[in-house]
């Protein structure tokens, strides 16, 4: 997540289908008066590569009044060209320091910004590889399960006689007809063996199918989700009011499956999956942002809405996220001095991409208030979350709203924020 928004702070958004950029540069005081005006002259410089805070010494030295040794700041932007000759509509952002302007921008490779579909975006935040390969690639390993509020082990097997499955998606137990009983085969080819070659596996007694539910010697993973039968960890996770409680803080882990009393679901975010000594999260995606980014995306595909509310598991809403833009590339950083010799001490700035949204932080007023927190309106979906997951979501896109500049981080009553959606475009 980029840094907090401080002194020659600079953030530049990308668009598809846009044709020019938003570019923000701080520019702080320097001096009052008269001193001000004759020795802290600065200007905005844009490069093709990079971006200038300050007057270059070959200009400052045709300035007579100019008394004292200029200063440059600059930031290199990798991967993104800008078109010096297309600088337009420069003005102060907030009538005092913030700086802004529009600006060509394209990327250096041929392969040009397009929207993207949500199902190739949540694809491609995790790139190492696919869920159902990682799967296969850690069976037999050591696992070991623990409470991310206390670090308690909530499970542990090294021995390999634990296995894992995966589900294709985070609500398939939910979605499945009451969990009793489900045919894999759409066109109906499982209940025909005989034309397929599938076997019935169950389908006879009219009981769950066997591969996509957990016993006590076999956990299944979703993206979001680690199922588990209670009967796996009797003494570390106990269930109240349908609710999975960590035994040992009694935190929200997660929640006991809807219609099958014997299976609980755990969040990502609340227990700390390690297989074969390493965290599931870190080896799938480079930071809890990009997880976040996946869950949402997830959720606005099965809820075929771009506005969730998200709800702690007692039904309490925290969060209101609207998607604003399920693709932009941005850009930020700091303006570093430079030197005599024209040379910087940071590296080049990589754009990354990101979705960007609006969200409304719920308090217990307005969420008695708003239509869209209480239900009333059908175009908002409803998520429900350990209560540890909305506070961290939150803290995350916190975060990223003060990372932009200070004019840009709320519309009316919504903030702005992004989450990435991998670490370099």
């Amino acid at each position: 997540m980029p840094s907090e928004w401080h002194e020659r702070s600079f953030f530049l958004e990308v668009k598809p289908r846009t044709e020019l950029a938003s570019l923000f540069v701080d520019c702080p005081p320097n001096g009052d008066g008269e001193e001000k005006e004759n020795n802290c002259l600065d200007m905005v410089r844009v490069s093709e590569n990079s971006v200038e805070l300050g007057i270059p010494p070959s200009i400052a030295e045709q300035i007579p009044s100019f008394t004292v040794t200029p200063q440059l700041y600059s930031a290199k932007i990798s991967g993104l060209y800008l078109a010096p000759d297309s600088v337009c509509s420069p003005t102060w952002a907030d009538n005092k320091r913030l700086f802004m302007c529009k600006v060509r921008a394209a990327r250096d490779c041929d392969q040009p910004l397009v929207p993207k579909q949500f199902h190739r975006l949540a694809k491609e935040i995790s790139p190492i590889e696919p869920i159902e390969t990682y799967i296969n690639s850690n069976q037999d390993k050591p696992i070991q399960i623990n409470c991310n509020q206390c670090n308690v082990t909530l499970l542990s097997e090294h021995q390999g006689n634990i296995s894992m499955g995966c589900l294709p998606c985070d609500d398939w137990l939910e979605t499945t007809p009451s969990v009793d009983y489900f045919c894999r085969d759409t066109c109906g080819a499982g209940c025909d063996p005989n034309r397929h070659g599938h076997h019935r596996n169950g389908i006879e007694s009219e009981g769950a199918h066997t591969d996509w539910l957990p016993t006590p010697s076999k956990i299944m993973i979703s993206h979001s989700y680690i199922v588990l039968h209670r009967d796996i960890c009797p003494d570390k996770v106990f269930v109240e009011d349908k609710h999975a409680l960590c035994a040992a803080c009694h935190g929200e882990l997660g929640f006991m499956v809807p219609n099958k009393n014997s299976l609980i679901m755990l969040h990502h975010s609340t227990s700390n999956l390690i297989v074969n000594g390493k965290p599931f999260l870190a080896e799938r995606f480079i930071d809890r942002s990009m997880f976040f980014t996946q869950m949402l995306l997830s959720s606005c595909e099965a809820k075929a809405s771009l506005k969730l509310v998200i709800r702690s598991l007692d039904k309490t809403p925290h969060i209101l996220v609207w998607i604003l833009d399920s693709y932009v590339l941005l850009a930020s950083g700091d303006l570093t001095a430079v030197d005599k010799n024209g040379e910087q001490g940071r590296e080049n700035i990589k754009p990354f991409p990101a979705i960007k949204m609006l969200y409304k932080v719920f308090d217990a007023e307005t969420a008695a208030s708003d239509p869209r927190a209480n239900g009333e309106d059908a175009s908002v979906g409803l998520i429900d979350l350990p209560l540890p997951c909305c506070i961290q979501l939150m803290e995350t896109l916190l975060l990223s709203s003060h990372s932009l500049p200070p004019a840009c981080r709320s519309v009316g009553q919504f903030y702005v924020g992004f989450l990435r959606l991998s670490e370099t475009s």
